[in-house]
């Protein structure tokens, strides 16, 4: 694909001084090449506009030239296809010509393109059989690109290649060192070096801090700290509390340039820590009235705490006062279980308390739930629900708690009747008995039965202190006498 109109890649890559005709008759054959690939030197504009002020005679000739059959030739060019910068590599290549005949010494023009398409020119001579190397050092990393061009002669057509190397960063010597071990709450100190091909940095160079953390609480927590400088002699440190025992592992990074890839150096620390942990769940649901599972642990950063031990425990509702409760025994590995009934829906806060030990202190921790109304249940049927016009819609039912059984009061219900249009009606009241249990009679209005149209029959109840709300519903169709249904 040419990067630029075939006359300016041309006419860059002959003498910057044009004399006469025969350098423009050269100019022209060489603009005759097709296919060229990467960029030259674009020709002083004066040169190109002397060109086209040739008179008639001239131009004709160039003409000639330049639609001349001449024989062909060819250019292959070959090089490694990765490669380091700043380290040298090898690009060998052949101009070959059709008729066979030995080119000789020939002057070939290479183009360095770097990825921003900015080029510098280099110049291979051929052996007499046609074969040439060039040396090269690539001055940054990326994909580069190297374009031949050996230009037309009057005997020749002109020729090009080009070949493609993907040249790396060359590798930063990054180290990282410090102490082993360390303790919660104290300062870590680390020191490393970063260094160029043996060489400090010419300027300061900023790098990227991280700390992985493993230990019962977090699973390999990446964690970013604040970038550290290196000094005139490529030197940097790097400070760090660590607030919980475990396995930290430091790792500094350095930034990629043109000319450097990026470099990571990590050190090891097992820091220590007496802290210990409480921590535990409500067990949901958590209904009022109901019993319910309170459940929780006493835990290390590192290492597994060993019981049986003893847990203290109190609690409050609502944010009011506190209540102690009893204390709870773990089990061999420090967790704890216990039931609670609570008799006011709301929030509900444990406090939990552990004395610690001779390795480990003392800790405190809250356990938070959300205890809730019990949930109700209204199930309705009937033992027909087909009927024919005129007959009585008959609906049996029971509101029950949760768990199905009675609430152990009367309830008073409320009674919608759903047409087949949509449009409600509220009905009398229903109140149950004691057991939760009623029984409802209605005669639905008188319909064309022929579209066997469905009348909803639906009893609800707003729920009370201790039960949430509920709803259930039976339907029924008005039938055709005929109808065997």
């Amino acid at each position: 694909m040419l990067h630029r109109p075939s006359f300016a890649r041309i006419g860059g890559a002959l003498p910057r001084r044009l004399a006469g005709a025969t350098a423009v008759v050269a100019l022209v054959a060489a603009a005759a090449i097709v296919g060229v690939a990467g960029p030259a030197a674009a020709a002083p504009a004066g040169e190109l506009a002397g060109a086209s002020g040739l008179a008639g005679t001239e131009r004709s000739g160039l003409q000639r030239v330049a639609d001349a059959t001449l024989p062909t030739s060819a250019l292959s060019l070959t090089a490694p296809a990765t490669a380091t910068a700043l380290d040298p590599l090898t690009i060998s290549g052949q101009l070959t010509l059709e008729d066979g005949a030995a080119p000789g010494m020939q002057q070939v023009q290479v183009n360095r393109v770097l990825p921003d398409e900015t080029w510098t020119m280099l110049t291979a001579t051929t052996a007499a059989d046609g074969t040439f190397t060039l040396t090269d050092v690539p001055p940054i990393s990326g994909p580069l690109r190297y374009d031949a061009y050996w230009f037309p002669t009057e005997d020749y057509q002109g020729s090009s290649a080009s070949v493609n190397v993907q040249v790396a960063g060359r590798a930063a010597t990054l180290t990282l060192d410090g102490p082993r071990n360390g303790r919660d709450g104290r300062q870590l100190s680390l020191t490393g070096t970063l260094g160029l091909d043996g060489r400090a940095p010419a300027q300061p160079q900023e790098l990227a801090v991280t700390r992985t953390i493993w230990n019962n609480r977090l699973d390999g927590a990446v964690q970013q700290l604040p970038n550290v400088t290196t000094d005139s002699g490529g030197a940097f440190t790097v400070v760090d509390t660590p607030t919980q025992g475990g396995r930290y592992v430091y790792t500094v990074t350095s930034y990629a340039d043109q000319v450097y890839a990026s470099s990571s150096a990590s050190h090891e620390v097992t820091v220590s820590s007496p802290d210990s942990h409480l921590d535990g769940q409500v067990v949901d649901p958590a209904y009022i009235g109901l019993e319910f599972q309170v459940t929780g642990a006493v835990t290390y950063d590192v290492g597994a705490c060993q019981g049986p031990t003893v847990v203290h425990v109190s609690r409050r509702v609502n944010g009011g006062g506190a209540t102690r409760l009893a204390d709870v025994s773990t089990d061999a590995s420090c967790a704890f279980s216990f039931g609670d009934t609570v008799s006011r829906t709301g929030q509900v806060v444990y406090t939990v308390t552990w004395d610690g030990n001779s390795t480990h202190r003392r800790t405190t921790g809250t356990i938070t739930g959300t205890v809730q109304k019990q949930p109700s249940a209204i199930d309705a049927t009937s033992p027909d629900r087909t009927l024919l016009n005129g007959q009585q819609a008959i609906v049996e039912g029971r509101v029950t708690s949760g768990n199905a059984e009675s609430i152990g009061a009367k309830l008073t219900l409320t009674v919608r009747r759903i047409g087949p249009d949509g449009t409600s009606v509220d009905l009398p009241k229903v109140t149950t008995a004691a057991d939760g249990t009623f029984s409802y009679r209605d005669s639905p209005p008188t319909m064309d039965a022929s579209t066997y149209p469905q009348f909803q029959y639906e009893f609800s109840w707003r729920g009370n202190a201790t039960y949430q709300a509920s709803t259930g519903s039976v339907f029924f169709y008005i039938v055709p006498p005929d109808c065997d249904c």
